[in-house]
């Protein structure tokens, strides 16, 4: 009973935070893209769309991304899914493909935590997210550790922060990730975009 209770727990906080965390990616994400700047244009999609080709990222999601979990979610490789992105598929890309790769159910009473491990994954991607995240640990919470798994950055999380100070390790990491963008090469292009995001994220869960 208490299995059974405590998985309904979980799964209604997990909506509860994705009733947050969907509108303000989509907000963001937009539409197609075929940006040759962008490093996904080293694998767009093989069919055309309105008259062009080059498309390789829709709704945030890769051309690559999108035909890496289609067997384990269970939807086709086709034009129609990937230029249409119902979101049925988009949604399970983001909880499969991202959200269930940390184990978050050990922090379900630490929501701002998650959506920063959330949108750091689908942002820099699982690794990317990981390595920062880790960075970030040993630098501001003095964690002592040579190679933190996912599995540990979220147990650590556990361990230094609570509800009363949640508020302020969340914009600790939301300062980490306003310096991250600036040192990156194409902050000049990108980066009023991005803090301007950064800053909307911050209100949206402070």
């Amino acid at each position: 009973l208490v299995i059974v209770f405590q998985y309904g727990y979980n799964k209604i906080n997990q909506e509860m935070l994705l009733q947050k965390l969907v509108p303000f990616i989509q907000k963001f994400e937009g539409g197609l893209s075929r940006d040759p700047n962008d490093s996904a244009s080293r694998n767009p999609a093989p069919w055309s769309y309105k008259g062009k080709t080059g498309w390789h990222t829709n709704k945030g999601v890769t051309y690559t991304t999108f035909v890496g979990k289609a067997s384990r979610i269970g939807y086709e490789v086709n034009a129609k899914n990937f230029f249409e992105m119902p979101d049925k598929i988009w949604i399970e890309i983001l909880k499969q493909g991202y959200m269930q790769t940390y184990p978050l159910d050990r922090i379900n009473h630490l929501p701002r935590i998650q959506a920063v491990i959330i949108t750091w994954a689908w942002g820099s991607g699982v690794s990317g997210a990981e390595w920062r995240l880790a960075r970030f640990q040993r630098e501001q919470m003095g964690i002592v550790d040579s190679n933190i798994t996912r599995s540990e950055i979220v147990e650590n999380f556990r361990k230094h922060i609570t509800p009363l100070n949640e508020r302020k390790w969340f914009n600790k990491l939301c300062d980490q990730r306003e310096k991250d963008f600036r040192k990156m090469r194409s902050f000049p292009v990108h980066g009023r975009g991005w803090l301007r995001r950064l800053a909307e994220f911050r209100q949206l869960f402070n």
